[in-house]
């Protein structure tokens, strides 16, 4: 088994590196190996400006809320015992959007408005959606999370609909260096500590009577993944915007290919989730020059058939079935 989930590790990181390497190469401008090699002696050439300035934080952000979203996703579905819980169709992810919106409206002169306004609604939607008997039933934690959801969407949309400049689709395109270095902060902070929080995910297989019984204090562990699993979403939230499915996608299909043991599951997530966003990110820059496809459509486009399939088939997931 071991031998089996090195082969995937081993294959995922071959991915990301090609992948990488694509990235850095392809867009309106296609610049190969040889002129790579080149402008690293022309940092005035428009070249270099492309890939160090424009494709390389692009990248680097992609990589980084890939990994935060697949890892986010694994935690809530440990949390919640349920397959499809992710910040990004459970009200999170939107509250996070609406509350940064409002930052922007409100308290323009607040320095980092936007990441402590994103937590914010990230809290406060994690606070609503675990009221009452949410966390004990899968099913009506995402009808209440669908509602959320709509909720939060349809208040940004309210809210914006006076402003000149609409609300696009979350996209990497016009990422900063600043916004990079923010993100690869926030973001190495928050996996660093899922990956140490890893062996208390495991934890939560047991029903809660038995973990009790042996003394592992539930409560601490459960609001522990499900606080941190909302600061890597509304992190990401926070400078890119909301992106749907990649917390569902890529844990489910983890757990098919390397196990259901946490230790293991979330570090494979975090590369597998880095490497899909980066590939749907440069599919929807490239597919259509110069125009691009946002890498919130792209995500759609992917894992609204993948949920579908999902609950069609009826899998189960720590013996609760989703169908």
């Amino acid at each position: 088994m071991m031998r089996h989930v090195g082969w995937w590790f081993s294959g995922v990181i071959v991915l990301l590196v090609a992948t990488i390497a694509m990235a850095v190469m392809v867009g309106t401008t296609w610049i190969g190996p040889h002129r790579l090699l080149q402008i690293l002696s022309q940092p005035a050439s428009r070249d270099f400006v492309t890939v160090f300035n424009l494709r390389l934080p692009r990248i680097i952000s992609s990589l980084i809320c890939g990994g935060s979203l697949a890892v986010a996703g694994a935690l809530f579905q440990a949390v919640f015992r349920n397959p499809i819980a992710d910040p990004s169709i459970l009200g999170i992810s939107s509250a996070a959007d609406f509350f940064k919106l409002g930052g922007v409206l409100l308290v323009p002169w607040l320095p980092g408005r936007q990441w402590l306004l994103a937590l914010l609604g990230g809290v406060v939607a994690l606070f609503i959606l675990t009221r009452g008997r949410a966390l004990r039933d899968p099913y009506r934690l995402i009808i209440i999370g669908v509602a959320l959801d709509a909720t939060f969407v349809g208040l940004s949309r309210l809210v914006s609909s006076g402003q000149t400049a609409p609300v696009l689709p979350s996209t990497f395109n016009a990422t900063t260096w600043m916004d990079t270095w923010t993100l690869l902060i926030l973001g190495l902070l928050g996996l660093l500590g899922a990956l140490l929080l890893a062996p208390w995910a495991n934890h939560l297989k047991l029903a809660d009577t038995a973990l009790q019984t042996i003394g592992v204090p539930v409560k601490l562990i459960r609001w522990s993944l499900l606080l941190l699993g909302t600061y890597l979403a509304v992190s990401v939230t926070a400078i890119v915007g909301a992106i749907p499915f990649v917390g569902i996608v890529v844990p489910n299909l983890a757990r098919r290919l390397v196990g259901h043991d946490y230790q293991t599951l979330l570090p494979f997530s975090m590369l597998a989730g880095a490497w899909l966003m980066l590939a749907a990110d440069t599919l929807g820059r490239t597919v259509i020059v110069p125009s691009e496809i946002s890498a919130a459509t792209m995500m759609a486009v992917i894992g609204g058939p993948f949920v579908i399939i999902l609950l069609q088939r009826g899998r189960g997931f720590h013996g609760i079935t989703t169908g």
